[in-house]
């Protein structure tokens, strides 16, 4: 603003676009390319010529061309198509503001009396008298005052007489171009091309929120009720369903929303009708006339005040007698239903179906997206959806939106609305006096507002009310430094004159750097904690359907949705949390994949003991975490939902990631957030608490663990207690086979009580050579108490996994492994780790040579323990008897070895199941059978079967084998059924 080209901007190139169909906007900028050549601005003079026909005069047509945007550097086609559909489909408001941009200075901002009068008299010749009255009490006016004037003297010039008042002939079609679908549909109901192109955007995002991507029945009803009664929610969708095919098209909401909002009373009445004719049969029986009075009366006493129905007193009576009473009355017939005729007659000067109407169009234009015809129609409807919502107590789970009191306080001088400072309708209320408490608070004890925290750290609370506001909230001391301006009304007029209609909402005034707040969740920012908010004086609150109707009609910066909870410091009262807790998400930074470089010191230690490490890992390091999201969740939000949240947000499947709470005094301990259905309350999670967000590794590792345990650490974290021995192995890159062995051997308590009781410690043999030096023995007792201390959900078990890949190389890397394998491995370690023979004597072996098997097996084992003794002995060891016999002296040679496990075969099934369904040809009704049948089985022993189980002659029986869409016939009885090994059905 303020250099020599500056210009006004009305609408922007994005909102022209959507008033004009394609094939003009394509004929326009082939139109605007063709006259201006290579160049891709249009010049003044060619404006003058080519665009306005000849009988526009040069001066008219230069003040056009600066109200179009035009500059001495020229025109643009996006300010060319924006000054185009202001002039053919401009509103009043958008056209005066042309009009300004003609007359204003260079800088956009005043009109100049002496400017404006030589411009005038350029083009006109002579100056109006009407101009003396806008330059009264100044040489220059803002626009403001421009409008005010210039709706008070619409004629005072040749251009504003053009474009106010004859304008209606301008179109960019000519009269024999085929209408648009927005012409037509505007032609045939009460709306206009904007309001129907708005209602379509409206409708796109009604139709997203559908599970069936239409706007069918379901979706109506969790829009409209409340606030209509769940018993007419049926009935107003088959009155917007025309075409009967179960969803609402746009034409048909475009048309029922001008019948029931726009049209004459008539017309309305007439929808109201088709709302009450349930079965569409265009006349309302007895049981439709009941129905339709008891939801009247419902709507009555949702619609009006409690004030407002005593001051009306009218009886309460028995919806059946009213209706024969009506029927009586209006049916003219006496055919014992109503007509449209007779409903009309009826609903002449009836407050019931006034109350209906109106809830009607709130509706159309809060939940459908109607935009209001003046000012005064909107400040209604608001008002009577709030005072309805306020008559209601707070609920758990519902949504309100915060608005700037600034803001709001312009609003209401706008709509001249009869609403209290507070945002609510006017009432009686009453100021108690108090002494000042240390807590914030409104007298009004329905509603709760969730605990703030002021800047000395004393919580308080903010109570929802419909009163006023206590004698400490008048102090000074508590003054918000942002107080809105006291609304000042006399006679419905504002004191100031005119107001013109408020920019767009602006809540930047309530939060913290709201410029450079990014989150990922919608709460929209952090709310000032260093003056305590408060309701009335620095914002306002407002229904979700009341937020998102203000922002379509005005626009907005931030949203601020806050929910409401049930607080347990308020003995689970319901709140509103003004503040739920800001977390930061801390993330691992991916570490490079290029190897340190290489040094006679690594080289030596790779060689000597870091095999086995380096096979684990290629990073020993910690990876470095960073400050990667802020969200902001409530607290009683569970861990399930946060999880559930960001793994759809981040496209993070569950078990690829987990939660850590990071101790606020050493980052070092870590809290496990496991438990999905405990809350961020529970958890004492606090605000602007680091919350690690730790995703696995592609080997399936975890990087905090893998980091701690290859510097040979432990994790810190805090303990969270569980059953004992209810703890998990977390897989370290496919290892589910080892984790389910040594599951498998933990849970043997005899051995566990061994380990858990660090007997073991008192039997390592480091000297025996078959053993690993006690180390498999040492790691597995670590990991025993690990899993049998109930202090921790999961371990991870890396190290022993990283001793048996020392001793066993098989097991290194991230292969899957067959699992007795590794527990044959293991016992096997363990046994020699913990071997109590430390010099093994040499035993023959002898041959039974015919003696008693008892003998055999005794001699036998106590040769094994001559060489084996431990608790893997004790628990696991058995022998077992082979027997081989010659065939040709048939001698027979007994043994007994010693085993530690066994290997058995799983059983396989022998036989298969089939049904089998027997269709007679005599039209009986078929009969299924259920058959067991060896897996070799033909199907000539399947006939024979069925004939068997039917009671019909095999000859008589036809096979068919029906396999998914497939039917064959004629099949083989000597095919084997399982040939195909698709059979389904027979």
């Amino acid at each position: 603003m303020g250099g020599k080209d500056s210009k006004l901007s009305v609408i922007s190139y994005e909102d022209a676009c959507r008033r004009v169909t394609e094939a003009e906007i394509s004929r326009l900028r082939e139109a605007f390319r063709r006259v201006t050549a290579v160049s891709s601005v249009m010049t003044e003079s060619v404006f003058v010529r080519e665009v306005l026909w000849d009988g526009v005069p040069v001066p008219i047509a230069q003040l056009m061309y600066r109200g179009f945007g035009g500059t001495t550097k020229g025109l643009s086609f996006k300010d060319f198509l924006c000054g185009l559909v202001l002039l053919t489909k401009g509103t009043k408001e958008e056209k005066m503001k042309m009009i300004f941009g003609m007359y204003c200075d260079d800088s956009c901002t005043f009109v100049q009396k002496d400017e404006m009068d030589r411009r005038v008299l350029e083009s006109e010749k002579q100056v109006s008298p009407a101009l003396s009255s806008l330059f009264r009490e100044s040489d220059q006016v803002s626009f403001e005052t421009f409008s005010t004037w210039l709706r008070q003297n619409p004629e005072a010039t040749i251009v504003s007489k053009w474009l106010l008042v004859e304008s209606g002939s301008l179109s960019l079609s000519g009269e024999h171009d085929t209408p648009t679908f927005y012409q037509t549909l505007a032609g045939v109901t009460h709306l206009g091309e904007r309001e129907i192109l708005e209602l379509e955007k409206r409708y796109e995002a009604l139709k997203n929120l559908s599970k069936t991507g239409r706007f069918d029945m379901d979706l109506l009803k969790s829009q409209v009720s409340p606030p209509l009664p769940s018993k007419l929610c049926e009935s107003l969708f088959v009155a917007f369903d025309e075409n009967c095919d179960n969803h609402i098209d746009f034409k048909e909401m475009a048309c029922g929303i001008s019948a029931c909002c726009r049209g004459p009373t008539l017309e309305r009445q007439k929808f109201c009708f088709k709302v009450f004719d349930m079965d569409q049969d265009l006349r309302l029986n007895e049981q439709e006339v009941v129905s339709m009075l008891q939801a009247l009366n419902t709507v009555r006493a949702e619609y009006n005040s409690a004030a407002t129905l005593q001051s009306q007193d009218l009886p309460v009576l028995d919806p059946h007698t009213v209706a024969k009473e009506i029927l009586s009355c209006h049916d003219t017939n006496h055919n014992g239903y109503l007509t449209m005729e007779d409903y009309l007659m009826w609903t002449v000067n009836n407050q019931l179906t006034t109350d209906f109407l109106q809830l009607l169009s709130q509706i159309c234009h809060i939940v459908l997206g109607l935009s209001p015809q003046t000012k005064e129609e909107e400040g209604k409807i608001i008002q009577q959806w709030l005072e309805r919502e306020n008559r209601k107590p707070l609920e758990a789970g519902q949504v309100w939106y915060l608005i700037n009191m600034q803001w709001w306080n312009l609003w209401l001088e706008y709509v001249n609305a009869e609403l209290d400072p507070g945002g609510h309708p006017t009432r009686q209320n009453r100021v108690r006096h108090q002494p000042l408490p240390t807590s914030l608070g409104w007298e009004d004890d329905a509603v709760l507002m969730a605990a703030t925290t002021r800047a000395g750290g004393d919580n308080h609370t903010l109570r929802l009310a419909n009163s006023n506001l206590t004698s400490h909230d008048l102090n000074p001391a508590y003054r918000s430094p942002s107080m809105s301006p006291k609304v000042l009304r006399k006679n419905g007029t504002s004191a100031v004159g005119l107001m013109q209609k408020p920019p767009a909402i602006n809540n930047n005034p309530l939060l913290v750097n709201p410029s450079k707040y990014v989150t990922m969740t919608n709460e929209g920012g952090r709310l000032r904690k260093d003056i305590p908010l408060v309701r009335g004086k620095d914002f306002e609150i407002v229904p979700e359907c009341i937020w998102r109707a203000l922002t379509s009609w005005y626009g907005e910066s931030v949203a601020l949705p806050r929910s409401v909870i049930n607080s347990v410091a308020h003995n689970n009262r319901p709140v509103l949390e003004l503040y739920p807790i800001c977390v930061k998400i801390i993330q691992h930074q991916i570490p490079s994949q290029r190897p340190p470089p290489a040094t006679t010191f690594t080289g030596m230690m790779a060689g000597i003991s870091g095999m086995a490490l380096s096979n684990f890992t290629a990073n020993p390091t910690q990876p470095r975490r960073y400050h990667a999201h802020t969200a902001s969740f409530s607290r009683k939000h569970t861990l399930g939902q946060i999880y559930e949240f960001l793994g759809n947000k981040l496209r993070f499947y569950r078990e690829d990631f987990r939660l850590w709470k990071i101790n606020s005094k050493d980052d070092q301990i870590l809290t496990l957030l496991e438990d999905e259905d405990k809350t961020v309350e529970m958890y004492n999670i606090e605000d602007m608490q680091q919350i690690l967000l730790e995703v696995r590794n592609k080997d399936l590792t975890w990087p905090e663990e893998m980091s701690q345990l290859a510097k040979n650490k432990t994790l810190k974290k805090d303990d969270v207690p569980t059953q004992k021995g209810a703890t998990g192995l977390n897989n370290l890159g496919n290892t589910c086979f080892m984790n389910a062995a040594l599951q498998c051997v933990s849970n043997t308590r005899p051995l566990t009580d061994y380990f858990y009781g660090k007997l073991h410690l008192f039997e390592l043999n480091r000297d025996n050579p078959l053993g690993m030096k006690g180390h498999i023995a040492q790691r597995y007792g670590e990991l025993v108490r690990d899993l049998w201390s109930g202090t921790s959900r999961t371990v991870a078990p890396l190290k022993l996994r990283w001793t048996i890949g020392k001793y066993a190389p098989r097991f290194n890397g991230f292969q899957q492994h067959d699992s007795q394998e590794l527990l044959s491995f293991l016992l096997d370690g363990l046994h020699e780790d913990l071997n109590r023979v430390h010099h093994k004597p040499y035993v023959e072996l002898k041959d039974s040579d015919g003696r008693p098997d008892r003998v055999v097996a005794r001699e036998a084992w106590e040769n094994h323990l001559l060489r084996n003794q431990s608790i893997v002995v004790d628990l696991f060891h058995g022998i077992l008897k082979s027997q081989v016999r010659c065939k040709e002296c048939g001698h027979v040679s007994v043994r007994f070895d010693p085993y530690s496990h066994l290997s058995l075969p799983l059983p396989m099934d022998s036989c298969i199941h089939l049904e089998v369904i027997v269709q007679k040809l005599d039209g009986s009704v078929p009969v299924k059978y259920g058959l067991r049948l060896n897996m070799d089985e033909k199907y000539r022993a399947l006939r024979r079967e069925v004939s068997r189980l039917a009671d019909i002659p095999v000859e008589e029986l036809l096979v068919v084998e029906v396999c998914g869409p497939v039917v064959k016939v004629g099949v083989s009885l000597s095919h084997s059924i399982l040939s195909d090994n698709k059979v389904e059905q027979l």
